[in-house]
């Protein structure tokens, strides 16, 4: 159900659909349907195959809630901690968020400053949550959960750029220091 759903908004906004009444959150991005699945659900909307009704209803019976589940699995914890990052953020996965932000924070080679985490592997994967939305193949709860999992690693981070910022008046002998954050906006919209 919640695929037949996603599919449906996806080709409904892009002909125009602006307001409609649903649970988005619940949705998945139209993206991450299984393949097999998106075919069988843009056959049964777009009328392209007689039997799509009841080939969806053989699918729905071996691989729905009655049948089998498809397990899922932290395979993706394995990768990089930049594409850890991503994921977590386009999926909305909060469970190991501070983790990896705190993983990536101790790596000062690659980022010496905790803005760098943010200006590079946090802001990336907002990028892609925002084609994603901007394409119509993913919904405002899901770009909310986003949200909410970028200001939990931001949140992580800011202890650590207050206490560079204080070593950075130390160092300098001065209480007046130009903040170093100064000209850094991040801007959010959505329509």
């Amino acid at each position: 159900r919640e695929a037949m759903h996603g599919v449906f908004l996806y080709h409904a906004i892009k002909f125009g659909m602006d307001m409609g009444i649903v649970n988005a959150g619940n949705l998945p991005v139209y993206d991450d349907i299984h393949k097999e699945l998106l075919q069988l659900c843009e056959d049964l909307i777009w009328n392209k195959d007689p039997e799509a009704t009841e080939k969806l209803l053989r699918y729905a019976q071996t691989h729905g809630k009655g049948g089998k589940k498809v397990v899922q699995t932290d395979e993706w914890r394995n990768g990089p901690i930049e594409e850890r990052l991503e994921y977590a953020l386009v999926k909305g996965i909060e469970k190991h968020i501070i983790e990896d932000t705190e993983e990536a924070r101790l790596n000062q080679e690659k980022y010496p400053r905790p803005l760098n985490i943010i200006e590079g592997p946090l802001m990336n994967g907002m990028k892609v949550v925002g084609d994603l939305f901007g394409a119509g193949k993913m919904f405002l709860p899901q770009v909310i959960k986003s949200a909410r999992v970028m200001k939990k690693a931001v949140g992580h981070l800011i202890p650590f750029m207050e206490k560079e910022r204080e070593e950075n008046k130390m160092h300098a002998g001065t209480e007046e220091e130009e903040d170093p954050y100064q000209g850094t906006i991040v801007l959010a919209t959505v329509k």
